[in-house]
């Protein structure tokens, strides 16, 4: 009797932790008053992950082989960041809840990336993004575009490009919602994020 308990409780663990990744990792409608903002952070040259994790393992880290591994992680920098629907996955989309301002902008900073793909918190390194979106006033979901940076060794940004690749973006959230979205393209200032810091 005491192995078939144990057997149950183990069971129902299982499938509480199952239900919870799932739900921890579904792109969610926003709420009401609230926008989904939707993009994208590449990179023009993949990274060399497996030289950066050796002095990981040869330091003994013992949980290394026991973290959870994510192709990387994207926690974008918003201003009016409500809820940070944040995917270690999906060819580094990334999907935020935000209440707009009343003067119907959001302001992104940077974005802190995950290198490794393990869920470790010293493998966290930042991008800067520097931008001002407007957010169209009848819009729930909204795309910022793609980011890709181009990297040194040192992780030190030595080139950058915005790109759009909406059919992209909007093919993928209509996949992730399970339903053809209305995906705005949002206007982007990146030049009067700057001069927005400097009065600060």
């Amino acid at each position: 009797m005491a192995n078939k308990i144990k057997a149950f409780i183990a069971i129902a663990l299982l499938c509480a932790g199952a239900a919870f990744a799932d739900d921890t990792f579904k792109v969610k409608e926003p709420k009401k008053g609230h926008v989904l903002v939707v993009g994208r952070v590449t990179y023009k040259k993949p990274i060399d992950t497996a030289a950066r994790e050796k002095p990981f393992r040869d330091d003994g880290y013992k949980n290394w082989e026991k973290s959870k591994s994510y192709d990387f992680s994207i926690k974008p920098d918003f201003a009016e960041k409500v809820y940070d629907q944040e995917f270690p996955y999906n060819e580094g989309y990334f999907y935020s809840e935000l209440k707009p301002t009343k003067a119907g902008t959001v302001s992104l900073d940077h974005f802190e990336m995950g290198l490794f793909k393990k869920s470790y918190p010293g493998n966290i390194f930042g991008l800067p993004a520097g931008v001002i979106v407007s957010v169209p006033d009848e819009a729930v979901y909204v795309y910022i575009g793609t980011f890709e940076y181009d990297l040194d060794y040192a992780l030190r940004v030595v080139g950058f490009r915005h790109l759009d690749d909406y059919e992209a973006a909007k093919k993928n959230l209509s996949r992730e919602l399970q339903k053809d979205v209305e995906l705005y393209r949002a206007p982007l200032d990146f030049d009067s994020y700057g001069k927005k810091k400097e009065k600060k």
